[in-house]
C-alpha cells in the first residue's frame, strides 16, 4: 500500500508540472481518484479514469480540471477550494461522477514562541505554523482546516475516500510534519452531490405545485367574477349568498386595493407604517451580512478586522430591531384589546383564535414552500449542508412551527431559522390578554402586574447569563453563522419566549398610554419634546455603541456586567423606541413623523408578514449557491440587501393576494358573518377588530 501511495504521489506531481509541490505545501494535494477501495467499481472506474487522464481525453481531463488543486488563500481566511462544481457533475464520462468536499485539518502543535494570541498581526518572519495554530478565539476563522472540491466516480462512498485519504495522507512527505503538524481528513455525505440527486418530485412536491394551481385559479376566477358582477352607483346593492362571498375573498382586485386602506381609528398611531417598514428592512441587512458571512469568502480576515471595528454594533448587534416589532406588537394588541374590550365582552378563547387564523395560513404556505420546493432551486457545493438541511428541519419539525413551539420543541432543528419570533409573540398575545382583562376591570392591579411581568422579563436573563456564564449578548462569529440553530445562546437565551419578553411588555405600557390618551388633544411641548427624543436617541444609541465592549477580544469577561447588559439593553432600547414614538406622535417631530406616515409606507408596511417569512430564502439560496469564494465587502453587502428587500416584498405581494387576504376574509366571513362591514362603511369597532387579530403580525422577525 505504502509503495502504491507513493508511485501515485510522484505521478500526481508529473501530472500538474509542479515538482516542488509536496515541499511547499500547507495541505496535502488531492490525489487524482482512489487507487485503493472496498468497493470493486470504485477501484475500476478510478483506474479507467486514471488511464484516460494519462492519454488526455476530455471526459478524463474535465474530471482533473474540476478538481481543486494547490489550496490558495488559506492564510486570508480563504478556506473554500471548491475547483469547478458543475464541470465535475456534468461531464460525460463513462460512469457517473460525483462531486465532493473534502475536509483536511492539519492538527498544529502549539508554538515555542509566546504570542498575544488575540490579535491580528503576525510578523513577517514568523514561522507560517503560527499563523495557521487554531488560537482560542472565537472571532477569528481558523486555518488550519480547509475544504477542497474533489471530481470522482460516483461508485466511491464516504467510507472509501476517507480510508484511502487517510492513508495517502500519512504516506505523503509533507514540509510540516517535521514540526510535528499531522493531518486528518473527513468526508461527509452532505458535501457530496451528483447530478441525479434531484431528478425527480415527491408527492408532497406535486402537492405543493396543486395547490398554487388552485389558488391562482381562484384568484383568476374570483377577479374575473367581481368585475362582471360590480354594481353601478346608480343600481341597488345585491345581496349575495355566502358561497358568493366566500369566492368572492380571492379576488386580487379588492385585495389590493385594501394595501392602500388607511386605519383612521387613531392618527396618531400613523407613524407605525413607516416605523415597521424601516425596521425589516434594517433587519433584512443585518441578515443578508450574516448569510454573506457565513458562506465561503475570500477576504474573512477583513471581516475579522470589522468585529473589532467602531462600526461593528450596528451590524452585529442588529438583533435589537427586533425588539422594535416586539414593542410595537405589544403597543397595537394592548391597544386593540381595551377598546375592543370597551365594546362588548369577547371570550379570549375566541381571540386567540382568530389571531392563530390570522398568522396561520401564509406561514404555513411558507414552511410547505420549505419543505418541497426550495430545495430545488439551487445546487451548489454547500447546499445539502445549508438549503438542503433547513429544507430537511421542515419536512420533520413543520408541526412544531404550526403549533408555535418550535423554539422550545425541538428547537435545535427548527423549521426556518428567523421563525423563532413567531412563537414567541403568540405566547406573548396570550398574556396581554389576561394582562388587558385585568387592565379593563382592575386598572392599578393590571398595571402593578404588567410592572411585575416587566421586572421578571429583565431578570431572567439577567440570571441566566450568571448562573451558565454566558456572553452580554449573541455574538455573530463563524461559530454561530456557520451553525446557528445548535449554538448555546442561541438556544439558551435568543429565541426563548422566557428571555425576549421585555420589549413587548414595555410596548404593552404605550398600548396603554395610547389608549388613555385616544380622542384627547394631548401635546407635548416643544422644549419636552425635543429633550425625550434626546434622551430616548441616547439610549438607542447606547444599547448599540454600548455592544462594542463586548466584541472587543481584549476586555476581560465579568459575568455580572454582563449580566447587567443582558438584562438591562432591550429594555432601554425598548424604551427608546417608546420615546421617539410617543414624540411622533404627541410631540414636535414634524420632520421625523413627516417621514414615518409617507404614504408608500401605507401598502408596504401591510406586506412586511410575507417579507419577514420570505426574505430568508433569497439569502439562503444564495449562501448555498456559491460555487467559488467570494470577495467581501460593504457595498456588495447593501447592493445586494437592496435585492432582498426588492425580492421578498414582491414575493410578499404575490402571497399577500394569493393567500394571506383571502384566508383572513374567508375565515372572517365564516367565523363573523354578520360582523363584516363593506369598506366604505368601517367603523371604528371594525378596525380595531383588525388591529386584535392581525396586531403586528404585518411586521415579523
Amino acid at each position: 500500500m505504502r509503495h502504491t501511495i507513493l508511485l501515485f504521489a510522484s505521478a500526481l506531481i508529473t501530472i500538474i508540472g509542479a515538482s516542488g509541490i509536496l515541499e511547499k505545501s500547507i495541505f496535502p494535494p488531492l490525489p487524482v481518484a482512489v487507487l485503493d477501495a472496498n468497493d470493486t467499481t470504485c477501484k475500476k472506474e478510478s483506474e479507467i479514469y486514471i488511464k484516460n487522464l494519462d492519454n488526455f481525453t476530455l471526459w478524463a481531463y474535465e474530471m482533473w480540471d474540476a478538481t481543486a488543486k494547490s489550496p490558495a488563500g488559506v492564510l486570508r481566511g480563504s478556506v473554500f477550494q471548491m475547483g469547478h462544481f458543475e464541470q465535475c457533475l456534468m461531464t460525460e464520462a463513462p460512469f457517473l461522477t460525483k462531486y465532493c468536499l473534502i475536509r483536511f485539518t492539519a492538527n498544529v502543535p502549539k508554538p515555542k514562541q509566546n504570542r498575544d494570541s488575540i490579535s491580528l498581526y503576525h510578523h513577517p518572519n514568523e514561522h507560517i505554523v503560527d499563523k495557521i495554530y487554531p488560537y482560542k478565539d472565537v472571532s477569528q476563522q481558523a486555518r488550519n482546516v480547509i475544504q477542497v472540491g474533489w471530481c470522482i466516480p460516483a461508485s466511491c462512498s464516504t467510507q472509501d475516500l476517507e480510508t484511502f485519504l487517510r492513508s495517502y495522507v500519512n504516506e505523503l512527505d509533507l514540509p510540516l510534519k517535521q514540526d510535528n503538524v499531522t493531518y486528518d481528513t473527513r468526508v461527509s455525505e452532505l458535501t457530496c452531490h451528483t447530478k441525479r440527486d434531484k431528478e425527480s418530485f415527491t408527492a408532497a412536491d406535486i402537492s405543493f405545485c396543486s395547490l398554487i394551481l388552485i389558488l391562482v385559479l381562484l384568484l383568476v376566477g374570483a377577479t374575473i367574477y367581481e368585475y362582471n358582477t360590480e354594481e353601478k352607483n346608480d343600481e341597488k346593492p345585491v345581496k349575495k349568498s355566502l358561497l358568493q362571498r366566500l369566492f368572492l375573498t380571492f379576488s386580487a382586485r379588492k385585495n389590493f386595493n385594501d394595501l392602500t386602506r388607511i386605519d383612521e381609528s387613531n392618527g396618531a398611531m400613523n407613524i407605525l407604517y413607516g416605523i415597521r417598514t424601516i425596521c425589516i428592512f434594517c433587519i433584512i441587512v443585518d441578515h443578508r451580512f450574516g448569510t454573506f458571512v457565513a458562506a465561503p469568502l475570500l477576504n474573512f480576515d477583513y471581516v475579522e478586522k470589522q468585529y473589532r471595528s467602531k462600526l461593528a454594533p450596528f451590524l452585529f448587534h442588529g438583533d435589537l430591531f427586533v425588539d422594535t416589532f416586539f414593542v410595537l406588537g405589544g403597543l397595537l394588541v394592548t391597544y386593540g384589546l381595551l377598546n375592543q374590550f370597551d365594546k362588548k365582552k369577547i371570550q379570549p378563547g375566541f381571540i386567540i383564535l382568530m389571531r392563530y387564523i390570522r398568522l396561520t395560513p401564509i406561514y404555513a404556505f411558507v414552511i410547505f414552500y420549505y419543505a418541497t420546493l426550495f430545495n430545488y432551486t439551487g445546487s451548489g457545493p454547500m447546499w445539502k449542508v445549508v438549503a438542503g438541511q433547513d429544507s430537511q428541519d421542515c419536512k420533520d419539525n413543520w408541526w412544531t412551527n404550526i403549533l408555535y413551539i418550535s423554539n422550545y420543541v425541538n428547537a435545535d432543528h427548527m423549521c426556518m431559522v428567523h421563525s423563532w419570533y413567531l412563537p414567541c409573540d403568540f405566547h406573548y398575545f396570550i398574556i396581554a390578554i389576561g394582562v388587558c382583562l385585568l387592565l379593563q376591570k382592575k386598572n392599578k392591579v393590571g398595571l402593578y402586574v404588567l410592572l411585575l411581568l416587566t421586572m421578571i422579563s429583565i431578570v431572567i436573563p439577567f440570571a441566566l447569563t450568571i448562573i451558565y456564564e454566558r456572553p452580554a449578548l449573541l455574538h455573530f462569529y463563524p461559530e454561530f453563522l456557520t451553525g446557528p440553530k445548535i449554538h448555546p445562546d442561541f438556544l439558551l437565551t435568543y429565541i426563548k419566549s422566557h428571555t425576549r419578553a421585555t420589549p413587548y411588555f414595555i410596548g404593552m405600557f404605550a398600548g396603554y398610554i395610547y389608549y388613555k390618551l385616544k380622542g384627547k388633544e394631548s401635546h407635548m411641548s416643544r422644549f419636552r419634546s425635543y429633550l425625550l427624543l434626546l434622551i430616548s436617541a441616547l439610549m438607542i444609541l447606547t444599547c448599540l455603541v454600548g455592544s462594542a465592549v463586548f466584541y472587543d477580544p481584549y476586555h476581560k469577561y465579568n459575568s455580572l456586567e454582563s449580566a447587567v447588559y443582558a438584562g438591562l439593553n432591550r429594555a432601554a432600547f425598548a424604551l427608546g423606541s417608546v420615546g421617539i414614538i410617543y414624540v411622533c406622535s404627541y410631540g414636535h417631530a414634524a420632520v421625523l413623523a413627516k417621514i414615518l406616515t409617507w404614504s408608500p409606507w401605507i401598502p408596504l408596511s401591510k406586506l412586511v408578514y410575507g417579507a419577514y417569512l420570505t426574505h430568508m430564502q433569497f439569502q439562503l439560496r444564495a449562501a448555498s449557491k456559491f460555487l467559488n469564494p467570494r470577495q467581501f465587502s460593504y457595498f456588495d453587502l447593501f447592493s445586494l440587501s437592496m435585492s432582498d428587500i426588492m425580492m421578498s416584498f414582491l414575493t410578499a405581494l404575490g402571497l399577500y393576494l394569493l393567500v394571506e387576504a383571502p384566508f383572513r376574509k374567508l375565515f372572517r366571513e365564516i367565523l363573523m358573518p354578520n360582523r363584516v362591514s363593506p369598506p366604505q362603511e368601517r367603523t371604528d369597532s371594525t378596525t380595531i377588530r383588525d388591529n386584535m387579530t392581525n396586531g403586528t403580525s404585518v411586521s415579523r422577525l
